[in-house]
């Protein structure tokens, strides 16, 4: 079996897995006063302080700057880890479990050998009735959004075909940054990532708000699937496991027929749809609003 380390992010004391596979890890410790007994985000390279807008993306990059001799890097959180326990078909992104049942049933978050076929396991992830982009605007306002797509195709241009087909094209994204990845393309994914978010940060204006603060939390989010896609990794959709209070979870034949409802509004909305991407659309908005960013 190859080397694996998955880091379990977490911003508050909880009862987590940490044995030869999962690491936990906790994030923003540079702005807390409360130290969990655990591995820190701010011990050697770190972003640790820039935790409130980047939230479990510290923890990637300490792990990009901090983890050596590994096959493969991944990322879960306190509360989700991958379910090892089947191949999931049109079943809904996460399934409750409680922590008691989950440390009696711990071959279910056990990556097996197979996953060695793979480059990178995702989540699975359920399907909007719109784009990627159009669900993210709630999160992300049009100009954080254009000056992301700006950055991107600054950076890299050769990227433009694969940003509309993922952006503009897709419905479904892997939520939460969860992935485990083959360390060759970790490397590449998290130098892809930063490189593009540290730009973006140097434009944007960052939110007081909690739920807007997540801003490059909800970028990394589509930057994934846009990585994997561009380079064609070979994929592994697995389900999230939520640790709760209860068992209970929602019919999966109405999952399933959601599900189905969901792409066919999407096939429907996106007929003959041609790609206008918002940064071009907005960008009179943009040169008005951030003029250094159209400098060369």
């Amino acid at each position: 079996m190859s080397k694996l380390k998955i880091l379990v992010a977490t911003h508050q004391k909880d009862i987590l897995f940490n044995d030869d596979i999962y690491m936990p890890i906790q994030v923003g410790k540079s702005l807390s006063n409360t130290d969990f007994g655990i591995q820190g985000d701010n011990t050697g390279d770190n972003i640790s302080a820039k935790n409130p807008y980047y939230c479990e993306l510290t923890s990637l990059y300490w792990a990009w700057k901090n983890l050596q001799d590994f096959d493969y890097i991944g990322l879960c959180h306190y509360r989700r880890y991958f379910d090892f326990s089947f191949v999931p078909f049109l079943m809904k992104e996460e399934e409750n479990v409680t922590i008691d049942y989950l440390m009696n049933h711990k071959e279910m978050i056990t990556p097996p050998k197979s996953i060695e076929n793979y480059d990178v396991i995702l989540p699975t992830s359920r399907p909007f009735t719109t784009n990627i982009i159009t669900c993210h605007i709630i999160n992300l306002n049009v100009i954080d959004i254009s000056v992301l797509e700006k950055i991107i195709l600054k950076l890299y241009p050769d990227y433009r075909s694969s940003l509309e087909y993922v952006f503009y094209h897709k419905q479904d994204v892997p939520q939460r940054n969860m992935f485990i990845m083959k360390k060759e393309f970790f490397d590449k994914y998290c130098d892809f990532l930063f490189s593009i978010l540290f730009q973006v940060e140097k434009y944007i204006k960052l939110s007081p708000y909690k739920h807007f603060q997540r801003v490059f939390g909800y970028m990394g989010e589509i930057l994934l699937p846009l990585f994997c896609y561009h380079n064609n990794l070979k994929i592994n959709r697995r389900r999230i496991l939520f640790v709760t209070d209860t068992m209970e979870n929602s019919s999966k034949l109405s999952t399933i027929k959601q599900n189905i409802i969901n792409k066919v509004q999407f096939k429907v909305n996106n007929l003959s749809k041609k790609t206008n991407l918002i940064s071009d659309v907005s960008e009179d908005l943009l040169r008005k609003e951030i003029p250094e960013l159209f400098i060369e």
